[in-house]
């Protein structure tokens, strides 16, 4: 049951029950007598408005740090994914330089494409390492170390 429903659940049940025992306590209590049940009637109110404040603040405060909990787990799994897409992309960097190191063994292989290699190697290597000092996780700070030349993330086209 979402945290909303069981809120206002709980507060409805709260209010009829109090209403309900109240009013009965209250004409016991007052036998008969006009200005005793006046009197009750008005203390009877300030419970209400004291329980239900005391009511309210704890549903919302267990909602809230529920609320809480669950941001906490969703940014330790981006994290984790942050970390883990790090790991992979750095084993990727190193095969690909790898295979530009195997590449320059070899004698007809175009310069330009090697020098090209390099170039693109050092700029994700650049942008690795920038990754993995990265303090703050969250998708702006991820832009702005991944696409340090703009000014805001980058825009699908179309």
């Amino acid at each position: 049951m979402k945290p909303y429903w069981r809120l206002t659940l709980t507060y409805l049940a709260f209010g009829l029950a109090w209403i309900f025992l109240s009013d009965q306590l209250g004409v016991f209590l007052a036998n008969g007598n006009v200005t005793t049940l006046t009197h009750l009637q008005t203390l009877k109110g300030w419970g209400f408005v004291a329980a239900s404040a005391l009511l309210i603040f704890g549903l919302t405060r267990r909602a809230f740090h529920s609320l809480e909990r669950e941001q906490r787990e969703r940014l330790a799994m981006f994290r984790k994914t942050v970390e883990g897409s790090h790991h992979i992309l750095l084993n990727y960097l190193n095969q690909m330089q790898l295979v530009t190191m195997e590449a320059e063994k070899c004698a007809p292989f175009d310069p330009a494409t090697l020098e090209l290699a390099h170039e693109v190697s050092e700029e994700a290597a650049a942008a690795l390492r920038r990754l993995g000092e990265a303090e703050i996780l969250t998708s702006e700070h991820l832009d702005a170390i991944l696409y340090p030349e703009k000014n805001e993330s980058p825009r699908p086209e179309g």
